[in-house]
């Protein structure tokens, strides 16, 4: 990574990177036990808008650019279709040129890339109030210079700041102030109850690794509720994730005629100190008034569809974990109830059950905490918070 080192020679630059190498270091977990409704739900509360594949904030503008750059030419569907998406990979290059190597969709795949990055915001630039047109991409397209003069609705918000001329040419991920304004007002204005809106109009920069460790006065009384759930949903269904990779590695190095992981006991005796750290972090917190049903009644105000099963499921966890919590490695109803949840989930695949699907195991499955976006969250607002 020399690309990196001239960081050390400035402390601010230093910061801003790290931050933005910190957001690539902290993936959401994979979700091996069915839990995305409710981590999805969540997230989305906190920080509507943003998923787990975007990158950059300035692609929030770039593709508006790109499309309004498209809706001016004429001809057909298929050929703005064409024009946006060479103007994609043109902008891959020109970031690239402009000196940005980290968060550039495309940057290895060129154009090969299969997901360009209008798909990647395209459900954020509605939810952000930035695309007022409902419908695809390619529906989108449809409409050209003398079509448009006809409508009534806009398709993107008419306080769009204008695109750089050299857009095409070379180009960076640095906000200037008014394309961070106008950022700030959509967040604002479409977002306006959520952490995501509090935090962006204080125009810092926070540094907290989980994001129920904020303390900032601006959190509302409502948001500081939701990140209470967060943390203690967090935290409890992290016990599950870990039993569920020490079950992995204990069958993984144990099978007499199988092919055995070669680092099955090592990673066996790694999650099992885990499950004692996760022991001592489950003594620290209060569980006594955390209200399932209100979890539940959280992710409903989404439009994210909770499953019984996996209502059922999460609170028969959570009762099991919150009563056993120093014995839950050995507990044999805690891993039955594993056990269960990964076959009614995978069938066939299921780990735990299935010889072919273990043989596949890469020693890590769903092991990471559930952060509900905040490693691509802090990035967002430091980038807001950095421009000028």
């Amino acid at each position: 990574m020399s690309y990196l080192a001239w960081i050390d020679f400035d402390p601010e630059e230093r910061r801003r990177a790290q931050a933005l190498i910190d957001l690539f270091k902290q993936p959401e977990a994979r979700d091996e036990l069915g839990l995305s409704t409710i981590r999805d739900g969540i997230a989305d509360l906190l920080f509507p808008g943003t998923s787990t594949i975007q990158t950059r904030l300035r692609y929030m503008l770039f593709i508006p650019w790109i499309y309004r750059d498209a809706h001016g030419r004429r001809g057909t569907q298929v050929e703005r279709a064409h024009f946006a998406r060479e103007a994609e990979f043109l902008l891959s290059e020109a970031l690239l040129k402009g000196g940005e190597m980290v968060g550039v969709i495309g940057r290895d795949a060129g154009r090969g890339l299969k997901r360009l990055p209008s798909s990647v915001y395209w459900a954020g630039l509605a939810t952000l109030g930035i695309r007022l047109m409902s419908g695809t991409q390619r529906s989108c397209l449809a409409f050209g210079p003398d079509s448009l003069n006809d409508r009534d609705m806009p398709i993107w918000s008419p306080r769009l700041p204008e695109r750089p001329t050299d857009l095409y040419e070379e180009t960076t991920f640095n906000l200037t102030f008014e394309e961070a304004e106008f950022l700030r007002d959509r967040i604002a204005t479409r977002a306006h109850r959520s952490l995501f809106a509090e935090l962006a109009g204080t125009a810092e920069t926070f540094q907290e690794d989980w994001v129920w460790r904020l303390t900032h006065k601006a959190i509302s009384k409502e948001n500081r509720e939701i990140l209470r759930h967060a943390e203690r949903f967090s935290t409890i269904m992290y016990g599950a994730s870990l039993l569920y990779n020490v079950m992995l590695a204990e069958r993984a190095k144990e099978r007499p005629k199988a092919k055995m992981h070669p680092e099955a006991a090592g990673l066996f005796d790694e999650y099992e100190d885990g499950i004692r750290r996760w022991s001592d972090e489950m003594k620290a917190l209060s569980f006594d008034d955390w209200d399932l049903k209100a979890l539940f009644s959280l992710v409903g105000r989404t439009s994210h569809r909770l499953h019984e099963r996996t209502r059922s499921f999460v609170i028969d966890w959570a009762t099991i974990a919150i009563r056993n919590t120093q014995s839950i490695a050995k507990l044999p109803e805690a891993r039955d109830l594993l056990r269960r949840r990964e076959r009614s989930l995978k069938g066939p695949k299921a780990r735990l059950v299935e010889d072919a699907p273990l043989d596949r195991w890469s020693g890590a499955s769903g092991n990471n905490r559930l952060g509900f976006r905040w490693s691509m969250a802090r990035g967002y607002l430091g980038e807001l918070a950095d421009a000028g």
